[in-house]
């Protein structure tokens, strides 16, 4: 049996989110949120999500002996994220997010340490190699394209989720990228840019001509997917949002689940509309995300009140 269902690479960090903003304020002015959180994210979203749907999850990802990094390392340890491939440099590597939400959308402003982010970067496709995962969940930027072929070229199942960098989505190089994967999991927002079409069902369609299985994530509206030629549309009953960070994480948690326990294209979409719609109800990337009662019971629950 694999020692990890899951090996995850990305950029770990801290998130500092504001919440309840009005807007953003202008040049020589000031706005209020009436929210305030200091969290773990980017890439530990992920990793947290599936971690708490009692998946085992492996990392591989940077820190240092900054305060930034000590509060991303507590949180992987508390939620029984594997630290094996976790590089601790004897130094601060903060890496940091300020995330503002706004009514409708969110933005924001990044620092990240790297003066090892070449050494570090090398190294990962060695550690694919001696990874003993099922699935790779790697976020397609050009910097993990090595370990992209590296899994591939060891039959693991590999899932790409897409940032947002406007060049690099309509490049030729991540289309190439996108081809090597199993499964693609970008926003409707990314996946239009990727595509250059508007509209999800013409965007998720150009996608299913390059992987095998296609999603789009539709926020508050759901989650289209294609495989096997088979296009499915699901939705849930939204959720009043809080904070949105993480919510495309969770969704790919909770569809990766789906795929890891041998559940269909439908079912997997529903799980991971569940992971996405609670994770917004909470500030933070990771904060909402269920765990695997959790889920279930709600799973459950909203089978039985549609069968009555």
């Amino acid at each position: 049996m694999p020692r990890f269902d899951v090996m995850l690479f990305g950029s770990a960090c801290c998130d500092l989110v504001f919440s309840g903003l009005p807007g953003l304020p202008g040049m020589g002015e000031e706005a209020w949120a009436t929210g305030l959180d200091l969290t773990a994210g980017g890439i530990v979203n992920a990793a947290v999500a599936m971690a708490r749907l009692d998946l085992k999850v492996g990392l591989a990802a940077e820190a240092g002996t900054d305060e930034w990094s000590a509060r991303v390392l507590e949180v992987l340890r508390t939620e029984r994220v594997m630290l094996d491939h976790v590089r601790q440099y004897p130094h601060p590597y903060p890496q940091l997010t300020v995330v503002l939400n706004q009514p409708g959308d969110r933005t924001f402003i990044s620092y990240a340490d790297r003066r090892h982010a070449e050494s570090f970067l090398g190294s990962l496709p060695r550690i694919a190699a001696e990874a003993d995962a099922s699935y790779f969940h790697v976020t397609a930027l050009p910097e993990y394209a090595g370990v992209v072929a590296e899994a591939r070229k060891r039959g693991k199942t590999v899932s790409l989720d897409a940032v947002w960098d406007e060049a690099w989505l309509k490049s030729a190089e991540l289309r190439a990228l996108i081809r090597q994967a199993d499964i693609f999991m970008p926003n409707l927002k990314e996946a239009q840019t990727i595509t250059g079409e508007e509209e999800p069902e013409a965007a998720l369609s150009r996608l299913a001509e390059w992987t095998p299985t296609a999603v789009v994530k539709l926020g508050e509206r759901g989650a289209i997917a294609a495989a096997d030629g088979l296009t499915i549309r699901r939705s849930l009953a939204a959720a009043k949002p809080v904070d949105s960070t993480g919510a495309g994480d969770c969704f790919a948690a909770g569809f990766l689940y789906g795929r890891l326990a041998g559940q269909g294209l439908a079912e997997c979409l529903d799980l991971g509309n569940r992971c996405g719609r609670r994770s917004v109800g909470r500030i933070g990337g990771y904060a909402g995300a269920p765990t695997l009662q959790q889920l279930l019971e709600e799973r459950d629950r909203e089978s039985r009140t549609h069968g009555a």
